[in-house]
């Protein structure tokens, strides 16, 4: 079975619940916006809004659950296919999250920080040992997501293609948990995961992750069937807030 139609299986069964419908907004999608809507959920009760359920499962599975009525909206963090588009999905974007590379903190690379062409090197698989970049001795493991995460899109989209012998998470914190625990690890993930701690972000061409001149930055989104209606649209209104705002640079987030 596929993994985005496994992906997209789990989450209806997550949503649903045992033949129970939760009231209240639902999100559902990338596991990179999950975090920072959850935020938003919360400020967004507090300010006399309705409950909003936030599920993760990847921007495909999101985008799945927007189109067969389970969720109001869907979170991605990848631009929409043509073919989404002409489903009449509407992207709003809510932020642009900074795509962060991460090793273990005991690599010698993390201080030193790599170029995009050797990022690019080391994710096609040309790479494979981290002497070959003045680390030290011993084999380069990539850690990278599933098919269907708008992270794996993205990372696709600005480094380059990845290597099948990389490492399969199906989340941002898997990615994180794996890179933590594996010296010879890198992954990629949003910074505001990297910002949890237990790995060291790497800078890229010179340029820390959040500073002017980074390379690997993407939108965050929120989609909907159509223009935004009732709940959804004042969720999206609220984002515009200033206190929504200071969630979203909080969060290592640039607001949209």
């Amino acid at each position: 079975m596929p993994m985005r139609v496994l992906a997209f299986l789990t989450l209806l069964l997550l949503l649903t619940g045992c033949g129970s419908t939760p009231s209240g907004l639902r999100i559902a999608g990338s596991t990179s916006v999950q975090p920072v809507a959850e935020r938003l959920a919360e400020g967004y009760r507090r300010a006399g809004g309705s409950r909003v359920i936030v599920q993760g499962g990847g921007s495909t599975a999101g985008v799945q659950a927007v189109l067969s009525g389970i969720a109001a909206m869907g979170a991605i963090s990848r631009s929409l296919t043509p073919e989404e588009s002409e489903q009449g999905l509407v992207s709003h974007t809510i932020g642009y999250d900074v795509l962060t590379v991460v090793v273990h903190p005991e690599n010698p690379l993390a201080q030193r920080g790599l170029t995009l062409a050797e990022l690019r090197a080391i994710f096609r698989g040309d790479v494979t040992d981290w002497v070959q970049l003045g680390g030290r001795p011993g084999p380069i493991h990539l850690v990278t997501r599933e098919a269907g995460s708008g992270s794996r899109e993205a990372f696709r989209s600005l480094v380059g293609p990845v290597s099948p012998r990389a490492i399969v998470q199906n989340s941002a914190g898997g990615i994180r948990a794996a890179v933590m625990g594996n010296p010879q690890a890198i992954g990629y993930v949003s910074l505001g995961v990297a910002r949890m701690g237990g790995v060291a972000a790497l800078a890229v061409d010179g340029h820390r992750p959040g500073e002017v001149g980074y390379p690997l930055v993407r939108p965050l989104s929120l989609v909907t069937l159509g223009q935004p209606r009732g709940e959804a649209a004042a969720f999206l209104r609220y984002i515009r807030s200033p206190e929504a705002r200071q969630v979203l640079a909080e969060e290592g987030l640039v607001p949209g």
